[in-house]
């Protein structure tokens, strides 16, 4: 792995787990449980921009930061099982992620839910210890997904055989290959958001994090392949640059027209009789989404990797720890300042900025303990 590809693409895990903060902090203002237990009751300061914008901006964020993570991890599959064998890369993965996963799930997540009951307007503040959902994975299932398709990967090296060889004189994926993998995907995300029973029962059981992204599970082991198989030919640094352009421009004509439908619809609610075919709508386009934006930030930071440097990169290899961590954080900033009265535009903001410098910041003095470097 040359030092410039590990350089623009840890930039980029770092820039995408900060966005999964960020779109997680609007949660603790929705209904249900809000986040992990710490609810912000700001039904009666806001006003439908408010509920139309994070609507949108959550939407818009979430089609494509957990794709670009597995099509990240995918593509440094292949050459990590060729270096190390099939038997212990295997060993390796399931040491680093099932690790943090047990870590993240039995002492983070039920250390969350007991300290989130002391907040304001928690709903697990009258619940009894019994029936708080402990031992329940949350931000977890990434890892439980990631491993499996490791697992997938690998079977296929064994049925196969260990060819790895980067053979550049494949052309990277034309128009015609993104278009079709697009409409597909789309139509694959709108028959699994069908299954509303199904994704009711996950999130009621100790996989409820897949409840929330299961639905997608087909546009991500997609991508993760599709790293795998970009791995091989280098496409990644092959990319067309007048391809990705108007594709990232066709992303950016979706996400427009989403905000402006999102917020039209929030401050006229009677206007459509059925919800749910708006909610087709938007899964059909994820890929679409995706694509365009997934491709832009490869190619952005492959050109100006140098104009954020080495601190983004050193961000981008602490984002592992930060991820796993930041679910805690996120639940002490906002019992800090959720509850003090301030605008809640504020209270988003702020609980944003904060909880990406101290997730980031902890993980990397975590990981200044070798036991700890060895896991994250």
């Amino acid at each position: 792995m040359t030092v410039k590809r590990s350089l623009y693409l840890d930039q980029i895990k770092a820039v995408v787990v900060a966005l999964v903060i960020a779109l997680h902090v609007p949660i603790a203002f929705g209904g249900g449980i809000g986040w992990f237990g710490v609810r912000i009751p700001v039904e009666e300061s806001v006003g439908p921009f408010f509920k139309g914008f994070f609507t949108w901006y959550m939407y818009a964020i979430n089609s494509f930061i957990m794709p670009m993570m597995f099509l990240i991890s995918g593509y440094f599959v292949p050459r990590s099982v060729h270096k190390k064998g099939v038997v212990h890369y295997l060993k390796d993965r399931l040491f680093r992620l099932g690790v943090p996963f047990l870590v993240g799930m039995l002492l983070i997540n039920n250390s969350l839910l007991l300290l989130s009951r002391l907040s304001p307007a928690s709903p697990f503040a009258k619940l009894p210890l019994s029936d708080l959902p402990f031992n329940t994975v949350i931000v977890l299932w990434f890892l439980v997904v990631l491993f499996a398709f490791d697992l997938l990967y690998c079977a296929w090296v064994v049925l196969r055989g260990d060819q790895y060889a980067v053979d550049t004189s494949v052309s990277t994926p034309r128009m015609r290959s993104w278009l079709i993998s697009a409409v597909v995907l789309g139509s694959l995300e709108v028959v699994m958001t069908t299954q509303t029973e199904l994704w009711s029962a996950l999130v009621k059981s100790p996989l409820n994090g897949l409840g929330a992204q299961g639905m997608h599970i087909f546009t991500y082991a997609f991508l993760f392949f599709a790293g795998c198989k970009a791995s091989f030919h280098r496409w990644f640094e092959r990319l067309d640059t007048h391809l990705v352009v108007k594709w990232f421009r066709f992303s950016m004509f979706l996400i427009l027209c989403f905000l402006g439908l999102t917020l039209t619809l929030s401050f006229n609610p009677g206007l459509v009789d059925k919800p749910a075919k708006l909610v087709f709508l938007g899964k059909f386009f994820h890929p679409f989404i995706a694509w365009g934006i997934l491709s832009y930030l490869i190619l952005w930071f492959q050109r100006n990797e140098d104009r954020f440097g080495q601190w983004l990169a050193t961000a981008g290899v602490n984002s592992y720890g930060a991820y796993v961590i930041h679910s805690l954080i996120l639940v002490g900033v906002l019992m800090a300042i959720g509850f003090i009265g301030i605008n809640p535009w504020l209270i988003a903001i702020s609980a944003t900025v904060v909880t990406t410098i101290v997730s980031f910041g902890l993980a990397g003095q975590l990981r200044r303990i070798p036991a700890v470097a060895r896991v994250l």
